[in-house]
């Protein structure tokens, strides 16, 4: 053991001595001043610059109970960095002839529902389903990050959808779903004939020296060397507790030291026989037409990161959270920069990699840290023409609801509920403003006219536009509202919610306690603060009564509870759906 230990240091020492200057290892080091503390959690983080400049250490606590301090072999749990693991695992089995890409999923996981189109394991790599995100059903369910949840729950609960939302291969998914990366864990291990971690340990992190990481499917293993997770509370750190099981979106335990070795193989010449297929996951996930889907955050590739432009440099992002381990990674491909930290701190970890990128590339960036909106060519728009625009905007498919007013003559955006806004600046295209935001964030409204009616799409950099109609706020009485009482039952969740009244405003009560209150949008409409929930449309049946509803928002799309009456004596007739 000593001798490891030994050899480790000497490893160390040499990345750190033989390729950084003193001043640039300062430089660094100063980035994690407030997380180098004997008694609280910390992080790790890891740099490479070309082929030359690598930076590997650890601050702060791992284990506050033993006061174990973080180095660059400590584990953590990178929640979403997980799943180019799992993208490579099934690009592996490919190459293999173990499966292929046209394959149905059922296939592999035969419990899977016979949808309407065809579902196939290269609808799932491309993040375009069509399946709801379990997270956002466990939501609705009631359940939280403390209840116990293994990758059969995940399974049981997908298996109950016994429709796509929409066809296979023709839209993206929601941006965090983890249905198809639970399903793509499944298809490596019926493909393999091993467990999922089994084959990925193999195949994957054996194959790269990735010694200390490994995929944990049992909430009950201990990871020896793992950071603890910790979350303070008036000034206490407690431990936050985890109870997840499924592997494959998540439940990667890694450490600095390990995404070294990984990220240079991604990023740099290699000649290591899994390089091709690695550095294949920055290839753009894409719909059966070809698509590409450019998010808010940026295009989202087959590893899911998302490429972007940052300050006007290209970059790739990814970030992973859960509970209070947070892990962030930025690329800048043209520079071979790469940056990244794993923390145990209940912090965003983000600003630390970013600012130990901006020491190498702070002076090559083509565009300010902030938007400096009075040195763009701005637009000449008439007070009146800008009025017009004015009014309450919702998107129906995310049960978002904005507002934009005028006041001082200038347009402003903001939530429905917020009284403040922030100045919407016009440009010299038509009808186009940009929003005056403190960042180098770049987002933009383009307003139109359709058939008398208000729209204006939204782009937040190059991502595709989102879209928003104007609506007249509903402002039903207290009879209109009690028409929306009632019980309410979803098939796929096996799950109940009663509607009822409350303080003049309508609520829903459903599995553990959960309760939830929403606000109307236009007749039969509403929406919620609560994200599982952002918005429900009622329905109606022939005769014009109410039958049932919908939930549309991020993660779930169309997902229907009907509408029932229990019997009377309810002690002795239990509802059976």
């Amino acid at each position: 053991m000593k001798k490891v230990i030994l050899l480790a240091c000497c490893l160390l020492s040499s990345l750190l001595s033989a390729q950084l200057s003193n001043e640039d290892e300062q430089a660094l080091d100063s980035v994690f001043t407030q997380w180098n503390q004997l008694e609280k959690p910390g992080m790790a983080g890891g740099l490479i610059y070309g082929t030359n400049v690598q930076y590997l250490k650890g601050f702060g606590i791992a284990n506050l109970e033993s006061k174990t301090r973080i180095t660059p072999t400590t584990q953590f749990h990178v929640d979403h960095l997980s799943q180019q693991f799992t993208i490579l695992a099934v690009l592996l089995l490919e190459n293999q002839g173990k499966l292929a890409l046209s394959d149905a999923v059922q296939k592999f996981v035969p419990k899977l529902p016979k949808y309407e189109k065809r579902l196939t394991v290269g609808h799932l790599v491309n993040h375009c389903s069509g399946l709801d995100d379990y997270e956002m059903m466990k939501a609705i369910l009631g359940k939280t990050d403390e209840d116990v949840f293994t990758h059969q729950d995940a399974l049981r609960m997908i298996q109950q959808q016994t429709t796509t939302r929409f066809d296979p291969g023709t839209k993206f998914s929601y941006i965090l779903s983890k249905t198809e990366l639970s399903l793509l864990a499944e298809v490596i291990a019926k493909a393999s004939r091993q467990s999922f971690s089994e084959y990925t340990k193999t195949n994957i992190f054996d194959a790269l020296g990735m010694q200390h990481s490994k995929f944990v499917e049992d909430h009950n293993q201990l990871v020896f060397g793992g950071a603890g997770s910790y979350q303070l509370d008036e000034e206490v750190y407690k431990k936050e507790v985890q109870n997840l099981g499924n592997a494959g979106p998540n439940n990667l335990w890694t450490c600095a030291a390990d995404l070294m070795t990984w990220y240079k193989i991604l990023t740099l010449p290699s000649d290591h026989p899994l390089a091709d297929l690695i550095k294949k996951l920055d290839t753009s996930v894409k719909l059966d037409d070809g698509s590409t889907y450019d998010s808010s955050w940026g295009r989202m590739t087959l590893g899911r990161s998302f490429f972007h432009k940052e300050r006007g440099l290209p970059a790739y992002w990814q970030y992973g959270l859960a509970g209070s381990y947070g892990s962030n990674v930025f690329r800048f491909p043209e520079q071979q920069l790469t940056s990244f930290v794993l923390g145990n701190n209940d912090a965003y970890n983000g600003m630390p990699a970013m600012m130990m990128a901006y020491h190498y590339v702070e002076d090559v960036f083509p565009e300010t840290q902030e938007v400096i909106i009075k040195n763009k060519k701005k637009g000449k728009i008439s007070a009146k023409q800008q009025q017009t625009w004015a009014g309450s905007y919702w998107n129906k498919e995310r049960g978002i609801a904005r507002r934009i007013f005028f006041e001082r003559d200038t347009l402003f955006y903001g939530r429905i509920d917020q009284e403040r806004g922030r100045p919407l600046i016009p440009l010299q295209e038509k009808n186009r403003f940009q929003l005056l935001v403190d960042s180098d964030d770049i987002i933009k409204f383009t307003f139109r006219n359709e058939n008398g009616v208000n729209y204006y799409d939204s782009t937040f950099g190059d991502s595709d536009p989102v879209h928003y109609q104007r609506f007249t706020p509903y402002e039903p009485d207290g009879n209109a509202l009690q028409e929306y009482s009632g019980n309410f039952y979803s098939p796929e969740l096996n799950s109940v919610y009663q509607f009822k009244t409350e303080n003049k405003q309508l609520v829903a009560k459903g599995p553990e306690g959960t309760k939830v209150t929403f606000f109307p949008v236009t007749k039969d409409v509403f929406r919620s603060d609560t994200f599982a929930w952002g918005s429900i449309l009622f329905q109606r049946d022939t005769d014009g009564k109410l039958s049932g509803l919908h939930i549309m928002t991020d993660g779930i799309q169309g997902l229907e509870f009907f509408k029932f009456s229990y019997p009377k004596d309810e002690a002795n007739n239990a509802f059976v759906p």
